[in-house]
């Protein structure tokens, strides 16, 4: 058995593609218009474009690119304050889960 040129190949797939299109917009044109974004990147696939290469590209070589180093800035550090207010007692108390009024249970 022959093996397919890659022009047969891609008439074959793009008609193959476009008989699942028209059968999908047959069936439920909702349907169709959600999966229309996926049929054009197959069709742009099949044809030989390969939608966003040049991107990936450019981004891979900025990546790559070496860059200067920076030398660290001479910047005054934060200190801590020095004294901590003790927590204690008073903020257990104030976050304390209370109960409900009784007033507010009765009704």
């Amino acid at each position: 058995m022959r093996r397919p040129t890659p022009r047969r190949f891609r008439l074959a797939s793009l008609g193959l593609v476009a008989a699942g299109a028209l059968l999908a917009i047959g069936l439920s044109p909702e349907f169709a218009l959600s999966v229309l974004p996926a049929l054009a990147l197959v069709v742009a696939l099949i044809l030989g474009a390969f939608p966003g290469a040049e991107l990936i590209d450019w981004l891979r070589e900025c990546r790559s690119r070496p860059t200067g180093r920076r030398r660290p800035v001479d910047t005054p550090r934060q200190r801590c304050a020095p004294y901590v207010r003790p927590a204690g007692r008073a903020m257990a108390f104030a976050l304390a889960m209370r109960p409900p009024p009784a007033a507010a249970a009765r009704a």
